[in-house]
């Protein structure tokens, strides 16, 4: 009886396992509410484009009231459709997370059910471990009894094996989910950063339209006079560069060291400072983890991805810096909730891994032993490096779009809302700084 108890036991645990993997398929719903939302996209960035054609023709033509005011039109309807197709992704975003989380729940179940299964495997392989062949023999009548018994021992042995690998495999399967979670939950941050810098520059060209309108009071001698007075003017490159302020980077600055790394990358001075602008206004928590009194959980241990640990150890080593007291950046944290990884170093933003890659040439640009990615110069000197190897240097609407989207996501054919989004932000910045350094 206890043997026959022992055995329903065994088969419920397997059929529940096997309940599993074929139970809770990926929402159907879910997966459709997605796809609509990137069809929605898709659509908004045609039209965001068609915009784009009509800002770039008012930029071919002299600058006159009208064409002015046609150019921060454009600006701003662009503006509010980038807005809106980064709120869908926001949303999209939101779904995956959702998707993920049910994922991890899914094989957190499965885990377990295996476990579970395993643990009888266990008991069932212990108690026939005990019986010897003699006694096994013995208690059967016959041969055929016997050798069904040594096939069922057989059976439960490579079932034991068996239910070992699935949980090696549902254990990567949970990791890599949970992987993915904080990757999602990242870029959801970025998003709401990204948004929050477009609606500053809707604010912007809607105040510099109104600001013309009310100056001129619609008179094209005005609009030329205030032409004038503006440019060469460092408030104004002061004022387009406010998030590098906070970071530490004065306008002059900005101006020296983009325009030094630009010559020495052959890209254009105007897009490297934008660059570094949007990634500052990215980047709020910049160099406020891992200084001199934080807490433990700002501690680079805490707030790194586990791939850079070793090349933050050579990099502060290397400079001589005390590891557990040089400035990086923080995670992001939204209602107490950690989102991605921290540990991005100075103006330019590098992860430690990555700036590995940059090291030497940046040295050699900037005539050092080693190069410093706290160093402005250094920094400037290594995005403009990174911008030049995606393709800046040809100095090119197109090849400066797809050198932007490399250096946000690392593929320079992305096409998401985020990294259109990101483009074209860098495009403007770079045209309203450009304008003031020529």
């Amino acid at each position: 009886m206890a043997e026959y108890q022992q055995n329903r036991i065994f088969f419920v645990c397997l059929a529940v396992t096997a309940l599993l993997f074929l139970a809770f398929p990926v929402s159907a719903t879910v997966q459709d509410e997605i796809a609509e939302r990137q069809k929605q996209i898709e659509e908004i960035q045609r039209q965001i484009e068609q915009y784009e054609s009509q800002i770039e023709n008012t930029r071919t033509k002299s600058r006159t009231l009208e064409n002015e005011i046609s150019k921060l039109n454009a600006q701003i309807n662009q503006l509010f459709l980038e807005i809106k197709s980064l709120e869908l992704s926001i949303a999209q975003t939101n779904s995956q997370i959702s998707e993920t989380e049910e994922q991890i729940s899914i094989s957190t179940d499965k885990l377990t059910a295996h476990k579970q299964a395993l643990g009888q495997y266990i008991k069932i392989a212990y108690e026939n471990d005990r019986k010897s062949l003699t006694e096994i023999l013995l208690k059967h009548d016959s041969l055929s009894s016997f050798f069904n018994e040594l096939n069922n021992l057989q059976d439960t042995q490579d079932k034991l094996k068996a239910t070992i690998i699935s949980i090696k495999d549902l254990k990567a399967s949970l990791e890599n989910h949970q992987e993915d979670l904080e990757d999602k939950r990242s870029e959801l941050q970025r998003l709401k950063m990204l948004e929050e810098v477009e609606k500053k520059s809707l604010d912007q060209n809607k105040s510099s339209k109104n600001r013309i309108l009310k100056e001129t009071k619609g008179q094209e001698a005005k609009f030329q006079q205030l032409i004038q007075v503006s440019q060469k003017n460092i408030e104004n490159i002061r004022g387009q560069i406010t998030y590098l302020a906070q970071n530490g980077v004065t306008a002059e600055e900005a101006i020296k060291f983009g325009q030094l790394a630009a010559i020495r990358t052959d890209i254009r001075p105007a897009y490297l400072i934008a660059v570094l602008e949007v990634e500052s206004s990215l980047g709020r928590n910049v160099g406020r983890c891992n200084r001199e009194g934080d807490p433990p959980e700002k501690n680079w241990t805490n707030i790194m991805h586990s791939r850079d640990y070793e090349p933050f150890k050579a990099i502060t080593a290397s400079l001589g810096l005390n590891i557990d007291t040089t400035p990086v950046s923080c995670p992001q944290y939204v209602n107490g909730r950690r989102y991605g990884w921290g540990g991005a170093m100075g103006p330019a933003q590098f992860i430690p891994s990555t700036w590995m890659g940059y090291k030497d040439e940046v040295a050699k640009l900037v005539n050092k032993t080693i190069a410093n990615p706290w160093s402005i110069e250094d920094a400037f000197v290594a995005a403009a490096v990174k911008l030049a190897r995606a393709g800046a240097a040809a100095k090119t609407r197109v090849r400066e779009i797809a050198a932007s989207k490399a250096y946000y996501s690392g593929n320079s054919k992305c096409s998401t809302a985020a990294c259109n989004s990101y483009a074209n932000a860098i495009q403007r910045k770079a045209a309203e700084i450009e304008a003031d350094l020529n």
